[in-house]
């Protein structure tokens, strides 16, 4: 039985207590449990954040290998580790956080670095096109509010754009909502995020 990859990805800047976290960590625990056959790989984006984009990587995202500098190859070294490990991946699942309406910033760190021209995606005389073979991917969020299917939302549509721009048209997500509203709003929450992870994951 050949091994197959989950990339397990956590974006939330809390390492202790927090409800993405945990949720991811659920699923990630329940998949194994029902596929054995994968093995996880785990990316931590708090602990071990990325650089953001700025313009020495932009430089190097867009100049030949063999026009780098030292510095440079080692960004392009960083870039392709991760596009690789993503590209690996036979399935996705991230803890997403909800800050300020959106994602948090060492998610979009990540994106800016697997997203890339050549390697993910590319430009055609008819406009763009994801170089991504589909693969389910997980997207657990916790959010204080109740923000599905709002204006307030500006994390699901984001990452489901995004995803589709790659080519993953297999994007699932996976809300808590109310978080902060209360005790029973709370426990309906984490319950309701449970129950479809145990639909999702069997």
């Amino acid at each position: 039985m050949s091994t197959k990859t989950l990339l397990h990805i956590d974006s939330s800047a809390r390492l202790e207590g927090s409800d993405s976290r945990r949720l991811s960590q659920q699923f990630v625990q329940q998949w194994v449990d029902n596929h054995p056959d994968y093995k996880v790989v785990e990316r931590d984006l708090a602990s071990k954040p990325l650089p953001h984009l700025d313009e020495r990587m932009l430089a190097t995202m867009m100049s030949p290998s063999d026009q780098h500098s030292s510095e440079m190859s080692v960004i392009a070294d960083r870039i392709n580790l991760l596009v690789g490990e993503f590209l690996a991946a036979d399935a996705i699942v991230l803890g997403v956080p909800m800050y300020n309406l959106g994602i948090p910033s060492t998610l979009k760190a990540y994106i800016d670095h697997i997203v890339m021209a050549g390697k993910t995606f590319t430009y055609t005389d008819t406009g763009a096109v994801g170089l991504v073979e589909d693969k389910p991917v997980y997207i657990l969020t916790a959010r204080g509010g109740i923000h599905a299917g709002a204006a307030s939302d500006q994390q699901a549509p984001y990452l489901e754009t995004l995803f589709n721009f790659i080519g993953i048209k297999n994007v699932n997500f996976i809300h808590s909502e109310g978080l902060n509203m209360g005790d029973a709003m709370r426990s309906q929450g984490i319950q309701s995020a449970q129950q479809e992870i145990e639909r999702l994951v069997a």
